[in-house]
């Protein structure tokens, strides 16, 4: 059997800073096991479905991450 060794402090680390990832990822995967689930209920799981989810997830982190930043430099812009 494979063994993996998992270091919890650098995975909660991780975690910690950098929150949208998490969350996107979370999303990322919940859309995905959304998916495979109507799909095995409804028939007709297509692979076009998943890559549409994932641009889709990739997008709303993307913007997330520029927003953040923006708001950021708004932020340090109006302090001075």
């Amino acid at each position: 059997m494979l063994s993996l060794h998992f270091n919890k402090q650098v995975f909660i680390n991780a975690l910690k800073a950098n929150k949208n990832m998490v969350t996107y990822l979370s999303t990322t995967v919940g859309l995905m096991v959304i998916l495979i689930m109507h799909g095995l209920i409804q028939g007709n799981l297509k692979p076009e479905f998943f890559m549409y989810a994932f641009i889709a997830s990739i997008a709303f982190y993307i913007w997330a991450v520029v927003d953040q930043k923006y708001r950021y430099q708004k932020q340090s812009n109006s302090t001075e």
